[in-house]
C-alpha cells in the first residue's frame, strides 16, 4: 500500500518535487479555490497530517482574512503571480495613540514634512487635538487629489471628519492611480485617533469592508507617551468604574515611543518604564525626543510592525525552536515584537477549526519578563499575563469553551490575546494560531507540530479586570488527558 502511494504521487507530480518553486515562502500570490483569493506562501513542500510521507504539496497559503489551504500544483491554473499594486503586498495601516500633548503631532509633522526616505499617507481625525500644520501643507504640497493632499516628500496627507472607510479608499484609488505612472508604491498609512484609547472600532472597519480588506491591513498599534507626565496621568483620580485611559492605551500599544526624555531624569524615565510593564509586560520601548531629535526614531522600523500577520508567525514557528512570544521586548528600551493573523482552516481532512463560534478576526502581542521592581508601584486594574501548558496538549473543544466563557463575560476588557497552541487531535498533535482584540477571535490552523519542536501552548493576554488565578485554573482543566 505504501508503495502504491508513492507511484501514485510520484506520477501525479512528475518532476516538480525536484524543481524549484516558482514562489518563495512569504511571497504574495492568487490562489484559485472556487474563486481567486490573494494569499501569503507560508511553507513549502506542506503535507497533511495523516497524509503518507510520499504525499506532499509543493504550496501551503494563508488566505488573507481566510484558513491556511494547500496548491496542489505549482501551476498557473491553481496559483499565480499578484498583479497591481497587491503584488507588493497589502498597504499595513498603524494606528497611532496617546495622551494629549504626548507628541502626536510633532511625530506626524515629521513624518510629513522630511525627506526620510519613506512614503506614508496620514488620515488626521478631525476632532482630535492633532492639527497638522496648515501652513507647513501650504508649503510643501505638490498636489492635490480630491480631500488628499500630496507633499513634496511623497507623503499623502487625508482628513476625515466620520468615515474612516472612505477616506482609506480614496487613499487606495490615489495610489492605485500614482502607482500606474510609476510613482514608488506608498509605505504605509498612519490613522491618527486622538480620543479614542480603544482602537477595537478601527480594527473592526478592515474587517467589515470588502476593499479595505483586500487592499490594506492592520500592521498595529503605535503609542506615544509623554514622560514627563505620564505617571501623575496615569494615578489622577477616576470614579471606580472609569476606565484609566492613559493605561489603556499603553495595553493596546505593540510599539511605545516613550517621549520627552530629554527633559527627565534617569530616575524618573525608569520608574515610567516599569509603571509601563507593570500594564503591558510584552510591549518594546523607543526612547526618544521628538520635539528634538525627531530623526533619530527610525521611522521605517517603527511603522513595520507585523502585529497582525498570521503567515509570518505560522512561517515563524515552523521550526524546531521553542515557543516563546516573551521574547524580543529589549533593545535599549527598543524594538522586537510579536505579530498574526488568521483565519480557520481549508482542507480535505475534516480538521475541526475556528476558534470560539466565529472565528474571524484579529490581533496580536509578545512578552518579555522583568524589569526590576519600582519603589512606587503604580497599580492600574489593566494587567498583562501568560498561560502556559508544556509537554502537554489541548482539548479542542475545552479550550473553545474555555475562551468563549472569556469572551461572553469580559470581551470588552479583554484588549490583546495571542497564542500558540498545540492540539491534540485523533493521533496527531496540530498546531494553531490564536489572536484576537475584545470579542473578534482569530484561530487559524498552521499544520501538524513540527518534529523536534518542543510541545508547548503559550498565550498572551492584556486586559482589565482579568481574573489570573481563575484562568490559570480554567486554562490547566483545557488538557487533553
Amino acid at each position: 500500500k505504501t508503495k502504491g502511494h508513492a507511484e501514485y504521487w510520484q506520477a501525479r507530480l512528475g518532476d516538480a518535487a525536484t524543481k524549484e518553486l516558482r514562489f518563495a515562502v512569504g511571497d504574495r500570490v492568487e490562489c484559485n479555490v472556487g474563486e481567486w483569493r490573494h494569499g501569503s506562501v507560508v511553507k513549502h513542500w506542506y503535507r497533511e497530517p495523516g497524509w503518507p510521507k510520499e504525499k506532499v504539496m509543493p504550496y501551503q497559503v494563508k488566505l488573507d482574512a481566510g484558513p491556511t489551504i494547500y496548491a496542489p500544483q505549482d501551476d498557473d491554473r491553481f496559483i499565480k503571480k499578484v498583479t497591481g499594486i497587491l503584488a507588493l503586498g497589502k498597504i499595513p495601516v498603524t494606528v497611532l495613540t496617546g495622551f494629549l500633548g504626548a507628541g502626536k503631532t510633532t511625530l506626524l509633522n515629521y513624518i510629513l514634512k522630511e525627506q526620510h526616505g519613506k512614503r506614508y499617507a496620514v488620515i488626521e481625525n478631525e476632532f482630535g487635538d492633532v492639527a497638522i500644520d496648515n501652513q507647513l501643507l501650504d508649503l510643501a504640497k505638490r498636489e492635490t487629489m480630491e480631500s488628499i493632499t500630496i507633499l513634496d516628500n511623497g507623503c499623502l496627507c487625508c482628513t476625515v471628519r466620520d468615515d474612516l472607510v472612505a477616506a482609506i479608499k480614496e487613499i487606495v484609488k490615489a495610489v492605485e492611480e500614482r502607482y500606474a505612472k510609476g510613482h514608488p508604491m506608498l509605505d504605509g498609512i498612519l490613522i491618527e485617533t486622538t480620543g479614542m484609547a480603544d482602537p477595537g472600532p478601527i480594527i473592526k472597519t478592515f474587517s467589515m469592508d470588502e476593499v479595505v480588506q483586500r487592499f490594506c491591513k492592520i500592521d498595529g498599534i503605535l503609542t506615544v507617551v509623554d514622560c514627563k507626565h505620564f505617571l501623575t496621568q496615569l494615578n489622577r483620580e477616576r470614579p471606580d468604574d472609569a476606565v484609566n485611559e492613559p493605561a489603556q492605551q499603553v495595553g493596546f500599544a505593540d510599539k511605545l515611543l516613550l517621549n520627552k526624555v530629554d527633559v527627565c531624569d534617569r530616575d524618573l524615565i525608569d520608574e515610567t518604564i516599569r509603571s509601563i510593564h507593570e500594564i503591558n509586560t510584552f510591549v518594546p520601548i523607543r526612547e526618544c525626543s521628538l520635539s528634538t531629535e525627531p530623526g533619530a526614531v527610525p521611522i521605517g522600523e517603527l511603522l513595520a510592525i507585523d502585529a497582525f500577520d498570521a503567515a509570518k508567525l505560522i512561517t515563524q514557528q515552523s521550526g524546531k525552536d521553542d515557543v516563546d512570544l516573551t521574547k524580543g521586548r529589549e533593545e535599549g528600551h527598543g524594538e522586537g515584537h510579536g505579530d498574526s493573523h488568521g483565519g480557520g482552516h481549508g482542507h480535505d481532512d475534516g480538521h475541526e477549526c475556528g476558534g470560539c463560534d466565529d472565528a474571524g478576526h484579529g490581533h496580536g502581542d509578545g512578552h518579555g519578563h522583568g524589569h526590576g521592581h519600582s519603589q512606587t508601584k503604580h497599580d492600574t486594574d489593566i494587567k498583562s499575563m501568560v498561560l502556559e501548558m508544556k509537554g502537554n496538549k489541548l482539548d479542542m473543544h475545552k479550550f473553545k469553551q474555555f475562551l468563549n466563557g472569556i469572551l461572553e463575560e469580559r470581551s470588552q476588557d479583554l484588549y490583546r490575546y495571542k497564542g500558540v497552541l498545540a492540539m491534540q487531535q485523533r493521533n496527531a498533535t496540530l498546531m494553531y494560531i490564536l489572536q484576537g482584540v475584545h470579542d473578534m477571535p482569530e484561530l487559524t490552523f498552521s499544520s501538524e507540530w513540527p518534529e523536534g519542536k518542543p510541545v508547548k501552548t503559550q498565550i498572551v493576554l492584556i486586559g482589565r479586570k482579568l481574573d489570573e488565578a481563575k484562568y490559570q485554573k480554567d486554562f490547566a482543566a483545557c488538557a487533553s488527558k
